[in-house]
């Protein structure tokens, strides 16, 4: 097995334990991640074609690098706001995840608009592997969406961002 394999094969084992964290919001911020690296390899094999894609890949790089340390940070705030008894501490841990997660989703949309413009420039051999990506930060959004409905459960929290998140998953193009 590989290195990365290894790796990611723990991540997995730990994600699928019964423990609070990583969960769902770890695993959403990972999605986003493997989904901005498929599209940023369409981006890359593409921009010998259209030399106008290497602005894209470069957002999308700055995005993933943005988003990629959220994978353990959401399972690190998780885990303060489980432990947590001081009210006042826990509803700061809260509002720090809920932050995180409302940042992934609004980079989520941010992917879509620079998608739109994008694909258009593809090489359609690679086309498929951008579309998956595309669809990953999809449900990458939709991970965020299920994430702030249950904060609102759990912790009788309330977001703008589950409208505002909800109305931007019925615009997505399927």
């Amino acid at each position: 097995m590989s290195n990365y394999a290894s790796r990611f094969n723990g991540y997995l084992r730990s994600l699928a334990a019964r423990k609070p964290a990583p969960g769902g919001g770890s695993a959403v911020c990972l999605i986003f991640c493997l989904g901005l690296s498929l599209m940023e390899k369409a981006l890359v094999y593409s921009q010998d074609k259209n030399s106008f894609l290497s602005g894209y890949c470069r957002d999308m790089v700055l995005l993933r690098s943005k988003i990629q340390p959220f994978i353990d940070l959401d399972s690190e705030l998780f885990g303060r706001i489980m432990r947590e008894k001081n009210p006042e501490k826990r509803a700061e841990f809260i509002r720090e995840s809920e932050r995180l997660i409302v940042t992934l989703g609004l980079s989520c949309k941010g992917v879509f608009l620079l998608a739109k413009q994008a694909k258009a420039g593809i090489k359609k051999g690679i086309l498929s592997d951008f579309s998956i990506g595309l669809e990953c930060v999809r449900v990458a959004m939709t991970g965020c969406l299920a994430n702030l409905e249950a904060n609102c459960a759990m912790f009788g929290r309330q977001s703008k961002y589950i409208r505002i998140f909800r109305d931007d998953l019925k615009k997505w193009p399927k």
